[in-house]
């Protein structure tokens, strides 16, 4: 990269600071007059004539025929008003290019002359800093019609009706609680806006197109966490595993270490699972957008050194890392066909749309928070010590090999699950300026994550900066937002378990580090790994948007914006030659000289662009009283391209030390034949490169703020799929009903809110990679003859289409006694042309095809409260609860019959089954006479040998599914004084199975030289025993059997916070609190560990957990 993240920091840094202080200027023209005793007609006249602007007033109340006099020269348009009125209880209002003339005391009103029209004017402010509030909404309470505050809070508006004494005004703005007044014989209005404690009926951000409405008034299922939800306290690098549990439908499941990538699964499973157990293919996550921009989804590609499969393939990370949490002001979720409709084939997996914070009307405000904790693992599996590991080999080689001699225990016992990991350290810093004025607003803001995790050597270091910049000026508005990142994360300990050998000190008595016997990537000595490897990853990223608007007139307005996501990503990885690990069979000869095949060095590079430019005209038209439509009428236009490249060697003439690949040794011998490998240099590269064009449109429809209707439909032009299908329209539509505004429940004492809501629609998924509708060819660097070859791999299939998903959704919003709010929603996804591989016989030249040829579905129920238990007085308490359901099931294979995975990954596609059922065999115990594993099938009992003889795949039964029957999540928040509070967050799962690999509990063979769980000890050893386990090596191994599978039912405490707001009278400080936080609190599951023995608390996770303690601070000033 040719720029420096922390300079350009900096640079932007102090553009905001020096844009926040820029005032503008005046281009209001000065006005000379000298005018005695003239009527005040003639005296505005001449005002109009030298200014640019226009005087509006009431002629039955303003008499312009008294005369005045008017002296001023040079003078502004406000030093005229004031001389002019003076004495003359007449009040002006300047708003934009017109002055309003209003009588400064009321008339009384005739008996017999009812007032039908009365010019208003008013000014909003925050009640907290008593700043102009531009922006702010005043609606006539029962009506769309209303005005909006100009830059310096004023508004301008005229009452009309045959009772305007009992109009009442609604005033609203975003983040503040709603006013009314009632207009009695009022002409000025001053309001004072409270920010927002609970919200009941809040400003929704229902697309990245610039759309909101008010909570009540959408039709979509859309779910949305603002900023006070979100519990940034929480030890982790990103906002998504912070929110597990919190929002409903929304499964999120941290399947790695920190840094990894996290999956997110919105109402189920997205597509059908690749059999492979492998990441390339369709996405199944969420299409992510931040303030407009769409997100990269980083994802493997076909190739072995790209695809996750291999050893070399590089560590996806999580691009949601990017933006610091602390920096998120709302986290919105989009489910169904109304609300993710605008977003057509690439909305079929739901949208997650993220806005950052911006500045605040009101002086500039610094904030800093520092929080520092310690971190432990949690889940810790329990392994044969050395005595117990010693007699298990003896017992495997006793009945695999004739005349073996068993061996003694030599006493060492080593604990490498203690030696490997320790205390870490959590350390986080943000720091961030804010404020705006009547024309910008600025916020910058930096995050410093440093993470010491405790897997010993491993640790993450976390950049996050945000800057954030508005203008507006008349009709014009430009917003500007940069998310600068920096990520390094070194990971030296990842490729190392920990099931070494328990009788193998890590030490020789000359300190140096012992040999285990054991080669390759995930061998040798973990403790000479992590001091003599390499594996760091360094990742730059920049998200930004350019985002320009025009208002055309009062019920139009233009915007298009320009975003960007750029990443590039470094993963260097050294194996040292002084360990195993990088230590392979065989010898060099260069320059007459033989070398060993030591030293090992792999780089992974990904440079991904991905822009987006979008334009929309958006339009907002009050028809009359009852009816309003408002809607937005758009193009698309994005891009993405990817650049992969990957360099490996192995062999260097001093491979203790990190070399270049260029230097590995090449084989010079000549006595090589020609068509041998002479070189172990290895370079690939791969691009990728899609590309869009889209139309949509979207229009919303009330009638008396009752009935509403949603209509959107897109059309979407992709690259990624043949010339004969490239192209999708979607649609979708919705209807509202609230049925509290009705008349008949208007005076119901207990019911505050109640709607229905219904919606049907279609959407897609094109996010399936750059080519896989294209014929495919790997290539070999060193093939025949030493020549770079390439053989063809995926048939090409111009027919290849988009995936489908028809949605419906019926929901129901229930608020009543001023106290509990209740969601009850439920999902239908239908989901058609799902793509599938096949393989297909090689006489046609290909190994594989990619074809649209599987159906399913997901459907589910939704439920979510939040209960406000005491609000008045002192103490205060707030519960939320969610708790969701999903089904699924393959309805169709078109044209093809069930396909198995292999039995390690207990996998298949099948119709009538989900395709997360668990598929295998029924085992029922062990043999008392044999010690060999009892399997059940059609009612007869077979050992492990008969049954692999007599049945394969096409016979395996579900033994579990994955998905959980239920899960959801709960929060409590109580708070005392408004000083001292304690708040906490949690997650469950009902049901649904963890396959755990037998590799750790029953698998032994002399090869492996690996310990094992606990569990493995409980073994067959005479005639007549009762164990879980069979007798080592006599017995023939199934992987999938169902004493692998677990129960997953869980719940967790995932975060607790107590935090006390320190009081700051007298000093320069504006807030101080102090709080400690605990993450990864408490779990508890359903099925209990066996007492000293392995369970699903310690096989859930396959990277450790950490629960971290920690205290901090958030100052503002």
């Amino acid at each position: 990269m040719t720029f420096k993240i922390p300079q350009l920091r900096k640079i932007l840094f102090f553009l905001a600071i020096l844009l926040s202080g820029f005032k503008g200027f005046s281009q209001h023209k000065l006005i000379t007059l000298n005018l005695k005793n003239k009527p005040l007609s003639l005296i505005i006249k001449s005002i109009e004539e030298q200014s640019d602007f226009r005087i509006i007033y009431n002629a039955r109340k303003i008499d312009t025929d008294q005369p005045a006099d008017i002296n001023v020269q040079n003078a502004s348009l406000e030093t005229v008003l004031t001389q002019l009125f003076k004495g003359k209880n007449i009040s002006f209002y300047i708003q934009k290019k017109q002055v309003l003339l209003t009588n400064s005391a009321p008339a009384e009103t005739s008996n017999t002359t009812q007032e039908t029209e009365r010019f208003i004017s008013g000014t909003v402010y925050n009640a907290k800093d008593k700043l102009p509030l531009p922006g702010a909404t005043i609606r006539i309470s029962g009506t769309g019609m209303g005005a909006i505050t100009d830059f310096n809070g004023k508004f301008v508006y005229q009452l009309k009706g045959n009772n305007i004494n009992n109009i009442v005004l609604e005033v609203a703005f975003l983040g503040m609680q709603t006013q009314t007044q009632k207009a009695d014989n009022k002409t000025t209005f001053i309001f004072n806006l409270e920010e927002v404690t609970d919200e009941l009926n809040p400003v929704v951000i229902t697309s990245s197109y610039g759309t909101t409405k008010l909570k009540e008034e959408i039709v979509g299922s859309i779910s949305t966490l603002n900023a006070k939800d979100i519990p940034v306290q929480q030890a982790s690098e990103s906002v998504d595993k912070m929110l597990e549990g919190q929002i409903a439908g929304v499964l999120i499941e941290n399947t790695s270490g920190v840094g990894g990538p996290v999956k997110i699964n919105i109402r189920g499973q997205g597509t059908i699972k690749p059999l492979t157990n492998s990441i390339v293919g369709t996405s199944t996550q969420p299409l992510i957008i931040i303030d407009g921009v769409i997100m990269t989804e980083e994802s493997y590609i076909n190739s072995s050194f790209f695809n996750g499969q291999t050893g070399f393939s590089e560590d996806l990370s999580n691009p949601l890392a990017q933006i610091a949490p602390e920096n998120i002001e709302t986290f919105t979720v989009l489910k169904d066909a109304a609300a993710v409709g605008l977003y057509g084939a690439d909305g079929a997996n739901g949208v997650i749309l993220i806005t950052t914070k911006r500045g605040k009307t009101g002086k500039t405000q610094f904030s800093f928070s520092n929080q520092l904790g310690v971190s432990t693992a949690i889940n810790q599996i329990k392994y044969l010590n050395g005595e117990q590991y010693t007699e298990m080999r003896n017992e495997y080689l006793k009945n695999t090999t004739p005349g073996y001699i068993p061996v003694a225990y030599n006493g060492v016992n080593t604990d490498w699950f203690d030696l490997l990991n320790n205390d870490g350290i959590y350390n986080k810093y943000n720091f961030s300026v804010s404020g705006a004025n009547s024309k910008f607003s600025y916020r910058t803001s930096l995050s410093y994550l440093n993470i010491d995790e405790p897997q010993l050597g491993n640790s993450t270091k976390q950049l996050n900066a945000g800057i954030n910049l508005g203008y507006r000026e008349s009709k014009w508005n430009v917003n500007v937002s940069l998310n600068p990142s920096y990520i390094k994360k070194d990971a030296p300990n990842t490729y190392y378990s920990f099931a070494y050998i328990p009788t193998l000190a890590p030490t020789n008595p000359d300190g140096s580090y012992t040999l285990t016997g054991l080669t390759g990537l995930t061998g040798g000595n973990p403790l000479a790994a992590i001091a003599q490897n390499k594996n760091i990853t360094d990742t730059y990223g920049i998200l930004g948007s350019l985002n320009l608007g025009y208002e055309l007139s009062k019920t139009i307005k233009f915007s298009t914006l320009f975003g960007i996501d750029y990443k590039d990503k470094e993963q260097d990885r050294y194996f040292s030659g002084e360990n195993e690990s990088g230590r392979t069979s065989g010898t060099f000869i260069y320059e007459a000289k033989t070398y060993p095949s030591w030293g090992r060095r792999a780089i992974n590079e990904r440079n991904s662009t991905k822009w987006d430019w979008q334009g929309q005209m958006l339009f907002d038209k009050q028809i009359s009283k009852n009816h309003a439509i408002d809607g937005v009428l758009g193009f698309e236009l994005s891009e993405e391209k990817g650049n992969y490249d990957y360099q490996s060697a192995t062999g260097f003439v001093n491979p203790n030390v990190i070399h270049d690949v260029s230097e590995a040794l090449q084989d010079d011998n000549v006595l090589t034949l020609a068509d041998d490998s002479r070189t172990n240099q290895t370079y690939k590269s791969e691009i990728s490169n899609s590309s869009r064009v889209s139309l949509f449109s979207q229009i919303n429809y009330n009638y008396k703020k009752k009935y509403f209707f949603l209509g959107n439909i897109r059309r979407d032009e992709s690259s990624v799929f043949g010339d004969d299908s490239n192209v999708a329209i979607n649609s979708g539509a919705g209807l509202a009903w609230i049925i509290s505004n009705e008349g008949f429940l208007k005076s119901s004492s207990w019911i505050d809110f109640l709607k229905l809501k219904l919606s049907y629609g279609s959407t897609g998924n094109s996010r399936i990679g750059s080519y896989r509708s294209k014929g495919l060819y790997n290539v070999t660097q060193n093939g025949y003859n030493g020549e770079v070859d390439a053989t063809v791999s995926d048939a090409p299939n111009g027919n290849l289409s988009w995936e489908k998903n028809t949605k419906f959704n019926a929901g129901l919003d229930f608020n009543v006694f001023n106290t509990i709010e209740l969601s009850l929603e439920y999902y239908y996804d239908d989901k058609s042309n799902l793509i599938v591989s096949r393989s297909i016989p090689t006489e046609n030249g290909y190994d594989k095809l990619e074809l649209n040829a599987a159906n399913m579905y997901n459907k589910g129920l939704e439920f979510t409260t939040r209960i406000k238990w005491l609000q008045k007085g002192k103490f205060r308490w707030t519960t939320s609860f969610n708790i969701s359901t999903v089904e699924n099931k393959v309805t169709d294979l078109i044209g093809l019959g069930s396909t198995y995975s292999q039995a390690n990954i207990a996998l298949a596609q099948k119709i009538g089954y989900s395709t997360s059922t668990i598929w295998g065999v029924n085992w029922i115990g062990i043999d008392p006479a044999t010690g060999r594993d009892l399997i059940r099938k059609d009612g007869q009992v077979y050992d492990s040998a008969t049954y692999n003889q007599l049945f394969n795949e096409a016979d395996w039964e579900p033994i579990g599914d994955t998905t959980p029957e239920a899960f959801g999540g709960f929060s409590n928040t109580f708070s005392f004084n408004n000083s001292l509070s304690l708040s906490f967050t949690g997650a469950f799962q009902w049901g649904g199975d963890k396959l755990v690999s037998d590799d750790i509990i029953a698998k032994y063979r002399t090869t492996s030289n690996r310990n094992m769980s606990v569990n493995a000890y409980d073994y067959w050893r005479n005639q007549g025993d009762n164990a879980s386990q069979p007798s080592p090596g006599n017995n023939t191994l199934i992987p999938n059997m169902s004493k692998y599978v677990y129960d997953a039912t869980y719940i967790k405490i995932s975060n607790i916070t107590l935090s006390y707001n320190v009081p700051v009278k007298n000093t320069f400080l504006e807030n101080l609190t102090v709080f400690a936080d605990v993450s990864n609190a408490l779990y508890w599951y359903k099925e209990k560990s066996p007492s000293g023995m392995n369970g699903i608390r310690e096989f859930n996770y396959t990277y450790p957990q950490a629960r971290t303690i920690s205290l901090g601070i958030n100052t503002k000033f």
